[in-house]
């Protein structure tokens, strides 16, 4: 797959946007399971050029604070591009249930990324977003979806940027399930990443492995290798019945953290 294979996409839907963005997590329409359980996650970025590498390490962590709403935060570390200060971000996540029908689901997701830098020069990002999801589920443990919408950026005294962002998923067994995305833009982090998801533990339901390769929209001298790991647990509240939700990849793998 290339970038131009998702132009035909953003027209589909009629998105037209420009600007520049790098998110916390890839676009995916769903929640935690439920209230009280949280997601942990470590990732790890290895760029190819040598200049200004993105050599990074991010933890991070989100919470199903409501039915509809997640919030999470996480700490970016890239000892090896200094121009890109050290951060936390706070981020929030809701779901607005749109249509339902019988395997067909359709949702719209807003939310919002807020980055605190670690050097106090560096002013605050806030960024709002919102996308669509179509969800299609083939059975028990396999679904496909589809993701589509934009962003806009507040960067100090910046102008404001827009930009598009979609993605794909297809969950082709109980283990195994492929992912991609696309983040319109010109920079650092911007371009499509396209991975697996293995999830090793628990009969397919926890610890996802996920490895992709990110081709930069600018040069293939900045694609970058990304690996990542994490753990679906509940912090608080009484454990339910499964009901199967958690084969859903509930915000998870991350991609690039918010720059």
């Amino acid at each position: 797959m290339t970038i131009r294979s998702l132009w035909p996409l953003l027209v589909l839907f009629s998105w037209t946007a420009h600007g520049q963005i790098s998110f916390f997590n890839m676009p995916n329409p769903d929640m935690l399971p439920e209230v009280g359980y949280a997601y942990a996650e470590l990732d790890v970025y290895r760029s190819l050029k040598g200049n200004d590498p993105v050599n990074a390490t991010v933890t991070r962590l989100s919470v199903q604070a409501t039915p509809f709403l997640e919030v999470g935060t996480n700490f970016w570390f890239n000892p090896d591009h200094p121009q890109d200060p050290n951060r936390v971000v706070f981020a929030t996540k809701w779901k607005i249930n749109l249509m339902h029908k019988n395997t067909i689901t359709l949702s719209l997701s807003p939310g919002s990324w807020s980055s605190v830098y670690f050097d106090k020069e560096t002013p605050m990002k806030n960024i709002v977003y919102t996308f669509l999801g179509l969800n299609h589920e083939e059975g028990p443990k396999t679904y496909t979806r589809l993701m589509i919408g934009g962003y806009t950026k507040f960067f100090g005294d910046n102008p404001i940027q827009y930009g598009a962002i979609a993605g794909f998923e297809h969950r082709f067994s109980d283990k195994l399930e492929f992912v991609t995305d696309y983040f319109q833009g010109s920079g650092e982090g911007f371009g499509l990443a396209t991975g697996i998801v293995f999830y090793a533990a628990e009969n397919g339901h926890n610890l996802p492995l996920y490895f992709a390769y990110q081709f930069d929209n600018d040069s293939r001298a900045n694609d970058v290798f990304l690996f990542e790991i994490g753990w679906l647990f509940r912090m608080f509240g009484k454990k339910k019945a499964s009901t199967g939700a958690k084969y859903n990849r509930q915000a998870i793998p991350a991609r690039m953290a918010a720059p």
